[in-house]
């Protein structure tokens, strides 16, 4: 099947289960991205007649080959957080919401090296907190369930979350405040990152995780979290993971841009009206679904059996 009709090629997919897809049938409660704007949100060119197609989130017409596929890349995720430099001991977590139980949602086992993990070794989690019989019977990380199901409960909208304690996400958290738009690649969050400007140490309790979901707010994909580190959402894990990515680099950047300023070498501020469009056309979430694609094929073409 090729990549360029829209569905995942056949490398991608699980020996033990075979993909159907539909152009325009996606069953209830599957979070993945609309196509009804896909070449409008990703504004690729093509040929004249129209045969040049670009890959897009596919439809699949049950829930299992749905939840296999998402886990697929919920699994490589963490692959591609690896190779980022995102692991840190047992520090760090993606959730994912389960499309047929919404109440649930998988997750990575305590203690599992990001670069090791595969799709079998998933957790599914219920609103409780309680490791269910569906997915790997594994421990899971206590204050991962505190903020990943605030933020599940709160922002139904949202599928995925990711929070890791990488190096430059915390370095920037010291400070409590937004990145500047300073740069295209920070518009990506114009107007959609949030700050919870306190420490409330080890988020052990309930109370901790609702507040992290309250300074996300109702419409942010992202948040930093003071003394902390990042959290980043999305409809797809594709695009919360791509997201932590963009927005890591960006608090690099603006420690780089912040360390340069001097006499002659002041920051210029990019215009509101740039910022709004440039969101729009950058940072939606088709956009971030497609740009971490080659990550998702890097990781999958080094080590297919992730997918198992």
């Amino acid at each position: 099947m090729s990549s360029t009709t829209g569905t995942e090629t056949s490398m991608h997919q699980p020996s033990q289960a075979k993909l159907a897809t539909k152009e325009k049938e996606v069953p209830a409660r599957v979070p993945l991205a609309a196509s009804s704007s896909w070449t409008e949100d990703v504004h690729f060119l093509g040929d004249k007649d129209g045969k040049v197609k670009l890959r897009c989130p596919p439809t699949f017409d049950n829930i299992n080959d749905t939840r296999t596929y998402l886990k697929q890349h919920l699994a490589a995720a963490f692959r591609v957080f690896a190779r980022q430099g995102f692991d840190e001991g047992v520090a760090g977590h993606i959730s994912l919401r389960d499309p047929g139980n919404p109440e649930h949602f998988w997750i990575n086992p305590l203690s599992m090296h990001f670069s090791q993990i595969r799709v079998s070794d998933l957790v599914l989690v219920s609103e409780n907190g309680e490791v269910l019989p569906e997915g790997a019977q594994s421990a899971i990380n206590g204050p991962a369930f505190a903020i990943h199901s605030a933020i599940h409960r709160a922002r139904p909208d949202l599928n995925a979350a990711c929070h890791a304690h990488s190096v430059y996400g915390k370095a920037f958290s010291c400070f409590g405040r937004q990145i500047e738009m300073l740069y295209q690649d920070a518009l990506r969050f114009y107007n959609d990152l949030a700050v919870y400007p306190r420490y409330g140490g080890t988020v052990l309790t309930a109370e901790e995780g609702d507040r992290i979901a309250k300074a996300l707010g109702p419409t942010c994909r992202s948040v930093i979290l003071q003394n902390h580190g990042m959290i980043t959402c999305g409809q797809t894990v594709d695009e919360a993971a791509f997201l932590f990515i963009a927005l890591d680099r960006c608090c690099h950047a603006q420690m780089l841009a912040n360390a340069a300023v001097c006499p002659g070498f002041e920051k210029h501020y990019i215009a509101k009206e740039q910022a709004e469009f440039a969101h729009k056309k950058s940072g939606n979430s088709n956009k971030m679904w497609l740009a971490f694609q080659p990550y998702y094929d890097q990781v999958v073409k080094d080590d297919p059996e992730l997918l198992q």
